[in-house]
């Protein structure tokens, strides 16, 4: 399989192969090249709206607000990105994550419309399975759609868990039966409509991994298995290259499947490189369409094998006919430096040009993703963050490579719109929609702090901040060394550090007494922050135990993989179970995962047909928690009172609204009316109902908010002698939680109705409403006993 950090489990793969190169594909050559046919007509595409191209990114921790208020945040340092949505759409600034806020949950909630317990990701980029013994085993998240439980153990337990890695759940909470299905795939409504959709890096929708994907996507007995089991290379680097992070998902009849070959591994002669699209378990099924996996195959299709062609003045390959970036540089392996896919850490140069080419090839559905600024790249030097020695070590705001990181996403921009423009592609015909799948927060010294940058009053800009050794870095904590002297200190579990979510062997109750008193010891670990310039404070916020992670829609189809409890740390710390009790880990310092606004609202602009041009809606790049509350002491509602209230969910419907198109499943988001140029009646009338809803059905919300409170008390009190107070909250809770999701499920039907047209009478409105503000109430009144 190839390499990932398996700390962070970051989509960073280490990857090298060489694509094929059968030409074919929509290209206008340079001199000495000759322009071929377009591989896919873009008039079969039927989109409403007046669309008739989609183009979708999302970034990897890429922010709108400052995390320095001296300092440019991201998209300030963008002005070509930030101009574009500005001008011709909106920028959201109150967008919230699901928790946890992470990569691959937060980009499944994104690509999908659900949270993660319906679409079966929600403790992620990795997670644990309970085994028939009791035990557990790790498991990753990135895996493709179709595949079982990733399951990363060097040697898997015998009955581990094969449940689809996407385990789908029709609605709020698990139901009997649910997890053997997979979650609807986010490209059908796509070509069913006669769209054909391509991926670049995108979570899941393509391959991720090989030694599960290859035989899930291609089976058991195919050539590409063959060449991965003749790969003598333990991370199989050109297998990963040649078959991982590129797709296209074609509509029918589509010849940039149907007309596509390449001589495979053992064979000498070309022979179908498109294999069946297979969704077994989609809603009104999908029989007949084909998928392209991997730049082996996907390349040819766009162009590949033709030397130094050019689309309107852009490179599009280089002089070995290789796929390039924005600049010309061919796009290769960042382990071997062999032509294919780069791995899942692309620079915005990398992605656009990739989308561009896919876009340019007749392929007018186009997802990607863009990895974040905050980490040193390969080439830089004379960074003034001290820390980051090395290429991918953290670099902290205002830092001169961080700076330089920022040019380099602002003029790929620059080049990716202009290139588009002078294709056609533009917001009159496109709808745009970009994000950022998290906020993470900045572990380090900061204004406002205990430690600080130097100079005093650094921008960034004018003057680089400077960071000594030691200023900056996550405070990696062993919890076992926390816990050591704790009447906990022997008890055996197992740690997901991305939460941090705990599992206890033999999957226990929750009321067990054990896991009662593991939950009091944690609630009661201190260590000293030295950022905070705080001694012996206690080092979790919040707990949620296996009710509040019902709420915070932590459960999902598959009980296997529901931890016992999470603890959600101060977001200066990091989990471990061995080390030092606290010591500083530079190479690290942008947290995610945990309940904090910090991390938690993130941005989105919509551009395109249908979109108002309303600049910013919500607080300004200088407006933004973390460079006022850099110790995250505020609640998430705290800290979003302005501008819309906006979920990673909503983005979603919202998509398919502006496109006329439509999920063959209830999603938990509901159309943003307030991004939209001329709203419905119908949208508009149920406008506070969905605010309403959201607050009720959010994952960092009032009632998740208020809850979570009350039971991270509840977890903390209590003694093996007298747990009473515990007992009534559960009680209590669990009511609450089968009332909000009982009404959730109404109202998110009402709102799904109201889209289409259909709003919901005076007295109907009136009456949920209330429903939904006296759930609301019950839960602050729970929070304040």
């Amino acid at each position: 399989m190839e390499v990932k950090s398996g700390r962070r489990l970051r989509r960073t793969a280490a990857l090298a192969a060489t694509a094929a190169v059968v030409v074919a594909g929509a290209v206008t050559g340079s001199a000495g090249a000759s322009a071929v046919s377009p591989a896919s007509s873009p008039g079969t595409c039927r989109l409403g709206n007046g669309v008739q191209h989609v183009i979708s990114i999302v970034f990897d921790n890429v922010h709108f607000f400052r995390d320095n208020p001296n300092v440019p945040s991201d998209l300030e340092r963008m002005p070509h990105l930030l101009d574009f949505l500005k001008s011709n759409g909106t920028v959201l600034s109150n967008v919230h994550t699901p928790m946890i806020a992470h990569t691959a949950d937060d980009s499944l909630t994104l690509y999908t419309g659900l949270y993660g317990d319906r679409h079966g990701q929600p403790v992620s980029n990795s997670y644990r399975t309970y085994n028939p013994d009791g035990t557990t085993d790790p498991a990753g998240s990135f895996a493709y759609w179709t595949d079982p439980v990733y399951d990363t153990a060097a040697t898997p337990a015998s009955g581990h868990d094969t449940t689809p890695t996407m385990a789908y759940s029709d609605g709020n909470g698990r139901k009997p039966g649910e997890g053997g299905r997979q979650t609807p795939a986010p490209w059908v409504p796509f070509t069913r409509a006669g769209c054909s959709v391509g991926d670049f890096s995108t979570a899941n929708m393509v391959l991720e991994n090989t030694k599960l994907d290859l035989p899930t996507v291609f089976g058991a007995n195919s050539p590409e298995v063959a060449q991965y089991t003749a790969d003598s290379s333990p991370y199989k680097n050109a297998e990963t290259a040649d078959y991982v992070g590129v797709a296209v998902h074609c509509a029918l009849g589509d010849t940039v499947c149907s007309g596509a070959t390449a001589v495979k591994y053992g064979q000498s002669a070309p022979s179908p490189s498109a294999v069946a699209d297979a969704l077994p378990t989609e809603p009104g099924g999908y029989t007949g369409y084909q998928a392209l996996f991997g730049a082996k195959y996907v390349a040819p299709r766009i162009g590949a094998g033709t030397p130094s062609l050019t689309r309107n003045g852009y490179p599009v390959t280089d002089a070995a006919g290789e796929l390039t970036d924005l600049d010309g540089t061919a796009i290769t392996n960042g382990n071997t430096g062999k032509p294919g896919f780069p791995g899942f850490n692309p620079t915005a140069s990398q992605s656009l040009a990739y989308l561009a080419t896919l876009q340019e090839s007749g392929i007018p559905v186009t997802y990607g993703y863009i990895s974040d600024l905050h980490e040193r790249k390969p080439g830089t030097s004379g960074c003034t963050t001290e820390s980051a020695v090395a290429t991918g070590y953290a670099l902290a705001p205002g830092d001169s490579c961080y700076a330089t990181n920022a040019k380099a996403y602002d003029d790929a921009f620059a080049k990716f719109f202009d290139r588009l423009a002078k294709d056609g592609i533009t917001p009159k015909n496109t709808v745009f929609l970009i994000s950022s799948e998290e906020n993470d927060q900045f572990a380090g010294a900061n204004v406002g702090r205990a430690v600080q940058p130097t100079p005093a009053g650094c921008d960034g800009v004018a003057t680089p901040c400077h960071y000594a050794t030691g200023q900056v870095g996550e405070l990696a904590a062993n919890i076992n060394g926390l816990l050591a002297g704790s009447a906990s200190s022997g008890t055996r579990f197992d740690l997901e550090p991305q939460g941090a979510s705990i599992y206890v062997p033999g999957r226990p109750r929750a009321d067990d007494p054990a896991v009662r008193q593991l939950e009091r010891d944690t609630a009661a670990m201190t260590a000293d922050d030295p950022y905070r310039g705080v001694a012996g404070e206690k080092v979790v916020d919040y707990q949620a135990g296996a009710v509040e992670q019902r709420i915070l829609h932590m459960s999902s189809a598959d009980p296997l993989r529901t931890p016992t409890y999470t603890l959600f740390p101060k977001p200066d710390f990091y989990f471990s179970t061995s080390g030092p009790n606290v010591s500083v880990l530079g190479r690290y310092a942008w947290n995610h995962g945990y309940y904090t606004p910090n991390i938690d609202i993130t941005w989105a602009g919509i551009v395109g047909p249908g979109v108002a041009a309303r600049g910013v809606d919500g607080p300004d790049p200088a407006g933004g928690n973390e460079a006022h509350d850099p110790n995250s002491t505020r609640t998430v509602p705290e800290a979003s009172t302005v501008g819309t209230w906006v979920e990673e969910t909503d983005l979603r419907p919202t998509l398919l609204h502006l496109t006329r198109l439509s999920d063959d499943y209830q999603t938990d988001g509901r159309v943003i009316s307030q991004v939209l140029a001329s709203p419905s009646p119908s949208l508009k009338a149920t406008e506070r109902l969905a605010a309403v809803y959201q607050q009720l059905n959010s994952s960092v919300g009032a009632f998740a908010t208020d809850t979570l409170i009350a039971d991270t008390a509840a977890l903390a009190g209590g003694s093996a002698g007298d747990d009473r107070a515990y007992q009534r909250e559960q009680h209590r809770l669990t009511r609450l939680a089968e009332e909000r999701d009982e009404l959730a499920a109404v109202l998110k039907e009402q709102l799904s109705r109201a889209a289409a047209g259909q709003a919901p009478g005076f007295g109907v409105l009136r009456s949920e409403q209330a429903r939904a503000e006296a759930l609301l109430r019950q839960a602050r009144e729970l929070s304040a006993r």
